[in-house]
């Protein structure tokens, strides 16, 4: 399964590195059953449930100049799925690539992946203020 998404925003370059490159912000706002994070340097594992289903995710974030890539690996009831995610900013437009193969790709490619991407988008510049805020 692959999903994109491109995208304008009003912030710069360094913000939206600084807010995508931490698993805790971006997570589960890309992925509304993801329910909790943590992150260690540049690793990260996070937790949720997805249609009754708790599923765990390991992974890493590579950072480069105007990129970011997630890296994951998800675990639910003795299943597994790979999945990479993409992001690439060229100011003002943003790239996200979602690539997932795995036994949660029919459901969840189906029914929800295109409704995350685009509440994500639509309330993004609103998430972004908020966090700046605090």
């Amino acid at each position: 399964m692959i999903r994109t998404t491109q995208f304008k925003t009003s912030y710069g370059r360094n913000t939206l590195l600084h807010l995508f490159s931490d698993p805790s912000f971006l997570l589960p706002r890309l992925f509304p059953p993801i329910k909790a994070v943590k992150t260690k340097a540049l690793s990260y594992e996070a937790d949720g449930r997805f249609l009754g289903m708790r599923f765990y995710i390991q992974g890493s974030v590579l950072i480069s100049e105007n990129e970011i890539v997630y890296s994951m690996l998800l675990n639910a009831g003795g299943k597994q799925g790979v999945g990479k995610l993409t992001i690439i900013i060229n100011e003002p437009t943003v790239n996200i690539r979602f690539e997932y193969e795995g036994w949660m790709e029919r459901v969840s490619g189906i029914f929800f992946m295109d409704r995350w991407f685009s509440h994500f988008v639509k309330d993004l510049e609103e998430h972004i203020g908020e966090y700046i805020k605090h």
